[in-house]
């Protein structure tokens, strides 16, 4: 135990004091008693004052004076605790950007809804979450940012894809899988990789075979978010003066797009990963917290620290007090 003020201790001499007041005053009344002798038909009235009830009186004043004294000094007790320690996990998203996911089947639109609950996790990061870098992919892959605790910038690339009127067509999630696992394989700081992909549908590229036996081969889980509804929806685009207009085919017919889980179940089932169907936006974000928010523990670190004992004795003292008052 320490005390931040060891100064202040002579106001511990208030409890001899006090004492010392409690005898003198009791000698003085029984010396008054002795001089003016109560009258036998009187003396009950004078049973509150008992050599209890002084003792008590004395005991009670001491007692409170002692531990004010006390709370002056600013004691403080050491503490040892044992603190969980819990890996330190970093979140790498690849998203989905290309034209299907404009499909309003989920309001406001499959890659609206995605991006907001997204962005609802990342404003609340989970405890235990450190970094998070985000890969954006239509026919290609590109790292819109790389792993930073800066979550402000990642949400930055959220408002600018949201804003972002170009279509993109093609799924490549095979280029997305590498360009994520470069990603990881690039950073230095020892933190398990959570891999997530939120895409409408199947994988028109060439790469995912190789990023599949990749992943195996590092150990990576790779997490898949599925959102799209079973119906065939037509795709709306919009255009650089912000007008709304449906992608149609050569003939002028509008293109429609169905979602199909094939490619995310196959990638989610070779890395052992997780693969959540999302057919209304509400399961999003229920998905991501589990996702993001399981922690592995890892052991326990041994953690001392020093705690004020001061708010205890003042409310020791005050009880005492309350006790004083009532004996008074």
């Amino acid at each position: 135990m320490t005390l931040l003020r060891p100064d202040l201790a002579p106001w511990a001499l208030l409890v001899p004091v006090i004492v010392a007041c409690g005898f003198v005053h009791r000698r003085l009344r029984e010396r008054f008693r002795r001089r003016l002798a109560i009258a036998p038909r009187f003396a009950g009235l004078s049973r509150r004052s008992t050599s209890a009830r002084d003792l008590a009186v004395v005991a009670a004043g001491a007692v409170t004076a002692a531990l004010l004294a006390a709370a002056l000094l600013r004691p403080q007790a050491v503490v040892t605790e044992r603190v969980p320690q819990y890996e330190r996990r970093d979140l790498i998203i690849m998203l989905d950007r290309s034209a299907s996911m404009q499909a309003r089947d989920i309001q406001p639109s499959r890659f609206a809804r995605a991006t907001a609950e997204i962005r609802n996790v990342l404003r609340q990061k989970p405890a235990g979450l450190g970094r998070v870098a985000l890969i954006g992919f239509a026919d290609a892959a590109v790292v819109l940012s790389y792993l930073t605790e800066d979550t402000d910038s990642v949400l930055f690339y959220f408002d600018w894809a949201d804003a972002d009127a170009t279509p993109m067509f093609g799924t490549n999630i095979g280029a997305a899988l590498t360009s994520a696992m470069d990603v990881a394989r690039k950073d230095d700081r020892p933190s398990r990789k959570l891999f997530l992909v939120v895409s409408d549908g199947e994988d028109f590229g060439s790469e995912l075979t190789r990023a599949l036996a990749d992943a195996r081969a590092r150990g990576d889980q790779v997490n898949c978010i599925g959102i799209g509804s079973d119906r065939a929806v037509p795709i709306p685009l919009r255009t650089a003066e912000g007008q709304q207009m449906l992608l149609r085919d050569d003939t002028g017919r509008p293109v429609t797009t169905r979602f199909t889980e094939g490619t995310l179940r196959r990638i989610a089932d070779a890395t052992g990963g997780r693969y959540v169907r999302s057919t209304s936006g509400e399961e999003l974000r229920r998905a991501i917290d589990d996702i993001v928010g399981e922690r592995r523990l890892i052991g326990w670190q041994a953690s001392t620290g020093r705690r004020d004992l001061y708010p205890a004795l003042l409310a020791a003292a005050a009880l005492a007090g309350a006790a004083l008052w009532v004996l008074l």
